[in-house]
């Protein structure tokens, strides 16, 4: 294989490095162990020594640009190569530039965007992609950076809609190439979800996305008929400890706590695409989610789960019953969760953002 895509260097522009646990740092990671003969450079926005929890891979380079608020913006002008190593980092012409989330691109100068190959990894739902104020507007600072993305890869096709509507009520020029690919599940498939009286939550104890209260209300109405169990950690633990919601820790993989819980629920205020859905699949998981997100009414089928009213809480009751209504319900859903979870197999989904990478504009 040759050392570099085209003889280009790959630059990944996000939040956070691929030493870090989670969605875009995931993705990151799985790119580069999927291609060790290609040469990556990551420019997060944080770039806390104490957060990592992953080695750096070798073929990887790192360098952050919040060195000092004052230097956020403007800290990664130039590169020198000695032996092939990188010593001082920055943007060289003609390479391949991976940014997650269209706000992002605040940080590229005009020279870099125009000099690079620009791809968009869509990486929160459409207007949060794009930092927007007003969610059907492209704020004023990115309207004329639009025009040099050269390819844009979407969840879904109802995340693409959205996010051409959101570019064209903002009158920008645009010219990209669209692209659809879902995340990846994590989790090897094998289905060892078990039916049960318990369903659960897995992820980020917090009030303000993921919407910490609904499962605290939920236990209330069907304890002790079901218990609701939350996987997780945040600063809305003390709230959920208090209620009859079980916290039962910090887990890895749902694949831990899958012969115990019967249902995922997934009741935020927004997400982007909702990664422990697919992960909920691989173990053969049914899920119970609020449509409050555009990814959401391609990722739950009705075969797999049910997809649920933002807020109707009386739905989700009704839709833990049915799915739990006997033995023989329950393993109907089961089957086909585990059947999706063939459209999130990681190494293929992996393959399509190669592919997307390689693809000539």
């Amino acid at each position: 294989m040759a050392k570099y895509i085209d003889g280009q260097l790959i630059y990944f522009v996000s939040n956070r490095c691929s030493q870090t646990i989670g969605g875009v740092q995931t993705i990151i990671r799985l790119i580069e162990e999927a291609l060790p003969d290609q040469k990556f450079i990551e420019i997060p926005l944080v770039y806390n020594k104490k957060d990592l929890k992953l080695d750096k891979l070798p073929n990887v380079e790192i360098y952050s640009i919040a060195l000092s608020k004052s230097e956020k913006f403007k800290q990664y002008l130039r590169m020198e190569k000695s032996d092939d190593e990188l010593n001082e980092v920055a943007i060289v012409p003609g390479s391949k530039i991976v940014v997650f989330g269209v706000q992002k691109l605040v940080l590229l100068s005009k020279k870099d965007l125009m000099n690079n190959e620009i791809i968009i990894f869509q990486s929160n739902r459409p207007d949060v992609t794009f930092g927007s104020l007003e969610g059907n507007k492209i704020p004023f600072i990115l309207q004329d950076k639009i025009k040099y993305i050269d390819k844009f890869l979407f969840y879904t096709e109802e995340d693409r809609k959205e996010i051409l509507k959101i570019i064209n009520n903002s009158g920008v020029e645009y010219n990209f190439k669209s692209y659809i690919v879902p995340n990846p599940s994590k989790t090897p498939r094998q289905q060892i979800c078990k039916y049960t009286n318990s369903v659960m939550y897995m992820g980020r104890f917090d009030i303000i996305q993921k919407n910490i209260k609904e499962y605290i209300r939920l236990a209330d109405r069907i304890y002790p008929k079901y218990n609701v169990n939350a996987y997780g950690d945040g600063i809305s633990k003390i709230a959920l400890e208090l209620s009859k919601v079980n916290v039962e820790g910090v887990i890895r993989d749902i694949s831990q706590v899958a012969h115990k819980n019967s249902i995922l629920l997934l009741l935020s205020n927004y997400e982007g695409f909702g990664n422990v859905i697919v992960e909920a699949y691989s173990v053969g998981m049914p899920v119970i989610v609020y449509d409050s997100y555009p990814a959401a009414k391609s990722i739950v089928t009705p075969n797999a789960g049910k997809l649920i009213p933002y807020g109707d809480l009386d739905g989700v009751i009704e839709a833990i019953e049915e799915i739990l209504k006997d033995e023989e319900t329950f393993k109907k859903y089961s089957d086909g969760a585990f059947e999706e979870s063939k459209k999130y197999v990681k190494e293929d989904i992996v393959n399509k953002y190669i592919k997307v990478i390689r693809d000539k504009i």
